[in-house]
């Protein structure tokens, strides 16, 4: 039974990895979904939390069936503003004179708890977590605290679901042209801002601690997230490999 199993295995395609999105190409959403209606905007303020704090899909949005994963919630936003912090009751000029964002992961699928992580604003209106998070607060400040950051506002009572987060990743690897840049556009999905923001992280020359910080990885699991189809990331690798080294061996001459 068990060489069966092998045999099945060995026959079995290699998994496809979702393709990184390109910072480039979540702007390219972010912008489209603003101009939309209140839907549109909610769910353009939660691709940019999940691009800028490496979010898993049932992180931001409702699951299917109960998980020990807590989608982000009202009470999980702290807003700063030269270090103190700001009323979820604000208004919303208010709001988004933020200058920093704390955000609380209560409950992650590898199961750890009440995880916070930091951001401080971009200074671009358009591609911020820090405005982003205070619309979400501002949709959502006549709700009580535990309210998902997914639901769309107090008026509606939709929330953003993972599979519109599908559907407008990959309307944007459309709109961004990535297919004449040699991407295969049904690689993309969900996980693809995970993928995109870690790459972006590395590419920018961020330290890896930070990016197993933000991404919640304890080990090198991040590297599988470093996506090397992407050309930035060998840039100068090659000529690097062929600069001629002098060595000297410095080891003993035998055995003993």
């Amino acid at each position: 039974m068990t060489a069966l199993l092998r045999q099945y295995k060995d026959a079995d395609p290699p998994s496809l990895p979702q393709h990184a999105l390109p910072s480039s190409t979540v702007r390219w959403l972010v912008q489209r979904y603003q101009a939309k209606d209140p839907g549109g905007q909610a769910l353009a303020d939660l691709v940019t939390l999940a691009f800028f704090f490496l979010l898993r899909v049932g992180e931001y949005t409702p699951a299917p069936r109960a998980k020990r994963t807590v989608p982000l919630r009202r009470k999980d936003i702290i807003l700063f503003k030269a270090g103190a912090r700001l009323s979820h009751s604000a208004p919303l000029a208010t709001l988004l004179e933020a200058d920093a964002l704390t955000v609380r992961l209560a409950g992650q699928k590898t199961g750890l708890r009440n995880v916070h992580l930091h951001h401080v604003a971009t200074g671009d209106p358009c591609f911020c977590p820090v405005r982003a998070a205070a619309r979400r607060v501002h949709a959502l400040q006549h709700l009580p605290d535990g309210t998902p950051l997914s639901r769309i506002s107090s008026m509606d009572g939709r929330h953003v679901r993972a599979r519109e987060v599908v559907a407008a990743v990959r309307e944007a690897a459309v709109g961004d042209h990535l297919e004449a840049a040699g991407y295969d556009l049904s690689r993309f999905g969900s996980h693809s801002l995970r993928s995109g923001g870690a790459t972006h992280l590395k590419l920018m020359g961020c330290d890896s601690d930070l990016i197993k910080k933000l991404g919640r990885w304890s080990g090198n699991t991040y590297l599988h997230y470093i996506q090397n189809e992407v050309s930035h990331v060998m840039a100068g690798v090659s000529a690097r490999m062929a600069v001629a080294l002098r060595l000297h061996y410095v080891g003993p001459l035998d055995n003993t």
